[in-house]
C-alpha cells in the first residue's frame, strides 16, 4: 500500500487521493476552515453562474445577499451552508459541514443518514473528502482551538463508523487513513494537556499501522508517540519508540526520515552526559537531517510533519542547550542553577543562540505555535545562562503565543519555567509579573 501517481494503491484496488480542493486554494477563514466566501464564489463560477445577479435569481435572493455570502469568512447559518453545498456541489468539509448533516433517511447505502444522491456522491468521493479534512486540519493556523478540535473529533468518529462498512478489499486503505487521523488527534489532545487521551490515541495509530504491516506508516506513528512520550517526560519510552521508528523508515520519504533523525538526537541528548560517543551520534543525526534538506527539495508527502530549516535549527538549538548544561529533569536543572560553582558552557550557549536565531529566520510567518516553541527554548537558554530576568520576559512572550494557539501544553511549559525562576529569584519583579500573568500568586 503506497502512493502511486496520485492514487492510493492496495492490491488491485485504487482509491482516489484528495483532488477536490486544497486549503491553499483559499484564504484562511475562521475555526480552521478556508474562507467560505471565496469557496462559494469559486464554486459559483465553476457551476456556470459567472455573475452574482444570475446566482441571486437561482437562489431567490437579491444580489446584495450573494455579495454578503461571498464576503464572509464564515457563514453562521448552517441551513444556508447545506443548501449552498448541495446546489454548488461544494465538498461539505469546505463549509464546516459533515456528510451526516447533508441528507435525509431515504438511502440504503452504507451511510444511512445520506439521501440517495448525496449517498452516491459520498460513496464515490468519501476517501478523498476525508483526506481533505485531514489536510485542512493540519494546515490550519487555528488547529488547536476548541472549535477546530471538536469538529475534527466528530469527523474522526464518522470515520470510525464508516470503516465498519467499507468493502473488505478497501479496508487497508481506510485503516491507513484512520491511523493518520489518530496521529493528528494525538497532538490535539497533547496540546490540550490531555496526557492519557494523547497516549491512547497514539497507541491506536501505532496498532493500526502494525496491523497493516506498513513500515512508513508505522515509522510515522512511532515518531509521533515518541514525541508525546518526551513531552510527558517519559524519556525511556520516547527513546524506545524513536529507535524503532528509525529502523522502520530507512526507505521512507525525507520528512519522516529527517524528523526522526532530529527527534532521535533530542531524546538521546538526555542520556549523553559524559558520553562523547553518544554526543557525536546526536550531531550525526542532525547532520543527516540537514543533508536531506540541502541535497534535495522536501515535498509534502501526506505525513504533515514540520521538516524544514526552522525545524532543523530549532532542534539543533535544543540539543546544544542540553549539552551546555546537562540535566534530565527540571528539579535537577534547578539544583544545578542554585549551585554557583557550576556554569553552562559559554561556547555552546553561543552556538545555541545562533542556532535559535537561524531557526527564527526560517519560521513560517504567522505561526503562533512555532513562535511559542521558539520562545520557550529561548527562555530556557536564559535560564542556563543565569539571566533570570530576561528568561521571565521571554517566557511571558511564550505564554502569549501559547494562549493565541490554544496550547494548554505550552502554558504548562511556561509554568514549569516560572517554577524554576521563582525558586531561584523569588523577589524579582519580572518573575513575579510572570506569575501574575499565569495567575500564580504567593501563598504567604
Amino acid at each position: 500500500m503506497f502512493p502511486e501517481g496520485g492514487v492510493f494503491v492496495d492490491k488491485e484496488v485504487r482509491i482516489p487521493m484528495s483532488r477536490l480542493a486544497h486549503v491553499e486554494d483559499y484564504s484562511p477563514g475562521l475555526y480552521g476552515l478556508p474562507h467560505m466566501g471565496e469557496v462559494i464564489a469559486d464554486h459559483r463560477i465553476k457551476a456556470g453562474w459567472t455573475s452574482q445577479e444570475a446566482f441571486a435569481i437561482v437562489c431567490g435572493v437579491d444580489k446584495q445577499t450573494v455579495a454578503y455570502w461571498e464576503n464572509q469568512r464564515y457563514l453562521a447559518d448552517m441551513e444556508r451552508r447545506i443548501l449552498l453545498s448541495k446546489l454548488l456541489k461544494i465538498p461539505p468539509t469546505l463549509l464546516g459541514l459533515t456528510w451526516y448533516s447533508m441528507g435525509d433517511d431515504n438511502t440504503t447505502h452504507v451511510f444511512p443518514n445520506a439521501s440517495n444522491s448525496i449517498g452516491e456522491l459520498l460513496e464515490e468521493n468519501a476517501y478523498a473528502l476525508y483526506e481533505d479534512i485531514l489536510t485542512f486540519a493540519h494546515a490550519s493556523k487555528d488547529k488547536y482551538s476548541p472549535t477546530a478540535a471538536y469538529r475534527f473529533k466528530k469527523h474522526q468518529q464518522e470515520l470510525e463508523q464508516i470503516i465498519h462498512h467499507v468493502p473488505a478489499v478497501e479496508i487497508d486503505a481506510w485503516k491507513d487513513l484512520l491511523s493518520r487521523f489518530y496521529q493528528h488527534s494525538t497532538f490535539i489532545a497533547q496540546h490540550h494537556k490531555k496526557d492519557e487521551e494523547a497516549l491512547l490515541l497514539a497507541d491506536k495509530a501505532v496498532s493500526l499501522a502494525e496491523s497493516l504491516n506498513d513500515a512508513e506508516l508505522l515509522g510515522t506513528s512511532l515518531y509521533r508517540r515518541s514525541r508525546v512520550h518526551l513531552v510527558q517526560s517519559k524519556q525511556n519510552s520516547a527513546r524506545t519508540d524513536i529507535k524503532s521508528a528509525l529502523e522502520k523508515i530507512k526507505r521512507a520519504k525525507a520528512s519522516i526520515k529527517g524528523s526522526s533523525y532530529l527527534l532521535s538526537a533530542e531524546v538521546n541528548s538526555i542520556y549523553a552526559e559524559g558520553d562523547e560517543e553518544l554526543k557525536a551520534k546526536c550531531r550525526i543525526w542532525q547532520e543527516n537531517a540537514s543533508k536531506l534538506l540541502y541535497n534535495g527539495k522536501v515535498e509534502e508527502d501526506g505525513t504533515f510533519l514540520t521538516f524544514n530549516l526552522y525545524a532543523v535549527h530549532h532542534e539543533r538549538a535544543k540539543t546544544l542547550l542540553r549539552f551546555s548544561l546537562f540535566y534530565t529533569s527540571d528539579n535537577e536543572l534547578t539544583e544545578k542553577l542554585k549551585g554557583m560553582c557550576l556554569r553552562a558552557n559559554k561556547e555552546l550557549l553561543i552556538e545555541t543562540r545562533n542556532a535559535l536565531s537561524t531557526a527564527r529566520k526560517h519560521l513560517e510567518p504567522g505561526s503562533s505555535t512555532g513562535e511559542m516553541n521558539l520562545s520557550i527554548t529561548e527562555a530556557r537558554i536564559y535560564l542556563a545562562a543565569r539571566e533570570f530576568e530576561e528568561g521571565a520576559k521571554i517566557a511571558k512572550v511564550a505564554l502569549q503565543f501559547a494562549r493565541k494557539s490554544h496550547s494548554q501544553q505550552g502554558i504548562e511549559e511556561v509554568k514549569q519555567i516560572y517554577a524554576i525562576l521563582h525558586q531561584l529569584d523569588p523577589t524579582n519583579p519580572y518573575i513575579a509579573n510572570l506569575g501574575m500573568e499565569l495567575k500564580i500568586f504567593p501563598t504567604k
